[in-house]
């Protein structure tokens, strides 16, 4: 019981640092390039905050995920499918976002992540309340996500041109 219990904490560290990774090295494009040149919402907190953020908000998605895992999986399979989707769905959204400042891609992704997260965070609160509610942060943070995106695409056009 404790190896499998390890094994799925293992796992949701794993899934998220990978999409961490990823996600920090396509966003390292922009930020040692167009993102200080663009027009950005006055809203927009400065790059600390950004990795404080992220770092809290994947340390409760690890730990929302392997509750999930330690779960028998006919029962929280589904949850543990759009948690994947959303893992994904970020890694999109920061290649297309960050590496190719494709702002209206990057919206539309966005737009289909905040859908998955809702939804993520609904099943996964029924399953576990626990679970659900370490997402509630993830989810806002994603809203607030879509508006600061949103702000860029209207200020600077479908895509960053030199």
């Amino acid at each position: 019981m404790f190896q499998k219990s390890l094994y799925n904490f293992l796992l949701s560290l794993f899934l998220v640092i990978f999409t961490a990774v990823w996600c920090s090295y396509f966003n390292s494009f922009a930020m040692n390039g167009f993102y200080e040149q663009i027009q950005r919402s006055a809203l927009t907190p400065p790059g600390y905050v950004f990795s404080i953020v992220w770092t809290l908000l994947y340390a409760l998605m690890v730990i929302s995920l392997d509750i999930l895992l330690n779960m028998k999986p006919e029962k929280s399979k589904h949850a543990v499918n759009f948690f994947l989707v959303n893992l994904l769905l970020q890694i999109l959204w920061s290649f297309a976002f960050f590496y190719n400042g494709y702002f209206l891609i990057g919206l539309i992704i966005l737009l289909i992540l905040d859908i998955v997260a809702a939804i993520q965070i609904e099943i996964t609160y029924k399953l576990n309340k626990t679970a659900g509610l370490l997402l509630f942060p993830f989810g806002a943070w994603i809203l607030f996500a879509t508006y600061l995106n949103w702000i860029i695409y209207h200020l600077n056009g479908a895509s960053y041109s030199m």
